[in-house]
């Protein structure tokens, strides 16, 4: 029998991937290298089934899978191991820069780096709605759901019966292609019994945030509710809008935007801009709820997830619902990004920041260079 992986090594490899990923899909293979190539933690076979699972349930893929890799090595500690490891990076990054930006928002040259970084905000939405339709929305039932999503949120709509209904109607009218692999059936009722522990143990923090912390703990339900409903990497950027601007109207379009532009430089998972915003709301106590609550209930969706596995991913239904809610998705980032134009001073300046950064971004340059970038010119012309 193979020595068992040691919780250290676990978070230490998932730490390194954080640390040194950037981007969602460019994530993906340097997870599989560390975790089945180079860690052995898992067969090429059960990092896709693990993969095909994630992509499948609300949350952060990758962040799911990290604690689905986990919790095959040591449980629900590995699970809480890999969880912590993969996301350590990008929340101490985005606690650094958050405080930075509270200190420098307000001088002359901090302003027009600024204002560059809200324009790059606005390419990368434009080019990840462009991949949205390309991938999500090949038919024209599928472009329907788009256009009728980008509609529905300009006119008021509530972000949860877009997507609630999303998913209905994708499982009425929507093809989702043949199923793939299953593999095997249940993993045993471990996870499923983990799940429902953990999930207590959330609602009983929830309740002692409310007694404690009234704010905070709309916090931590405003970001569990973003959990929920983001799928597809940049799908975060509508769901958290509508909550926290929109909804909440805890920060303003243009805090928005500037804070989804830092969540863009650093590594590991863009959701973790909830570290952002929450410091807006209450500082450092406020970056920490909502770091964890972002990922809390899908950690929960996770363990009792892989229970069911095969059955989950073999569903027609549940692919059915996920095409619709990713069409969907495409289309309220063109919405978002309507709205969150009007949060730029258009001239000359900003229009040849947009438009190259719209060209990088197309050539493949890395989001981060392109964000970085994009600030230098804006501190040079602006």
């Amino acid at each position: 029998m193979p020595p068992r992986t040691s919780l250290w090594t676990i978070f230490k490899s998932f730490f390194i991937v954080g640390a040194t990923a950037y981007g969602g899909p460019a994530m993906m293979p340097m997870m599989r290298r560390e975790a089945v190539e180079k860690r052995g933690f898992v067969s090429r076979e059960e990092f896709r089934l693990g993969l095909g699972l994630c992509q499948l349930i609300p949350g952060g893929t990758l962040m799911q899978l990290a604690a689905y890799i986990g919790l095959k090595l040591r449980g629900l500690w590995g699970a809480l191991a890999a969880y912590a490891g993969f996301s350590a990076p990008a929340f101490l990054l985005m606690l650094g820069l958050s405080s930075f930006y509270m200190g420098t928002r307000n001088a002359p040259l901090a302003q027009a780096v600024y204002m560059g970084l809200k324009v790059v905000v606005l390419a990368i939405c434009l080019m990840s709605c462009l991949d949205f339709v390309k991938r999500f929305a090949p038919t024209r039932r599928h472009q329907a759901f788009t256009a009728g999503a980008a509609a529905l949120f300009l006119g008021g709509a509530g972000i949860v019966p877009i997507v609630g209904g999303a998913a209905v109607l994708g499982m009425l009218f929507l093809d989702p292609g043949p199923a793939p692999d299953a593999g095997e059936g249940p993993e045993g009722d471990g996870a499923l019994r983990l799940a429902v522990i953990v999930g207590l143990v959330q609602l009983a923090c929830l309740g002692a945030l409310y007694v404690w912390d009234r704010l905070l703990f709309q916090l931590a339900v405003s970001m569990i509710k973003v959990d929920m409903l983001a799928f597809g990497g940049f799908g975060v950027f509508p769901v958290m809008y509508a909550e926290v601007v929109e909804y909440r109207g805890w920060i303003d379009e243009s805090t928005f935007i500037e804070g989804m532009a830092l969540a863009q430089v650093t590594p590991g998972p863009s959701l973790l801009a909830s570290a952002f915003m929450g410091y807006m709301v209450r500082g450092v106590p406020g970056a920490l709820v909502g770091a964890i609550g972002v990922f809390a209930a899908s950690f929960v969706v996770v363990l009792a997830a892989s229970h069911y596995r095969g059955a989950i991913i073999g569903s027609r239904r549940a692919r059915q619902a996920l095409s619709g809610v990713l069409a969907t998705l495409g289309g309220m980032i063109v919405a978002v990004s309507w709205t969150l134009s009007k949060a730029v001073a258009w001239d000359w300046r900003t229009a040849l920041i947009l438009a190259l950064s719209l060209g990088a971004l197309a050539a493949r340059v890395a989001v981060y260079w392109v964000v970085l970038g994009a600030a230098a010119l804006a501190a040079l012309i602006c």
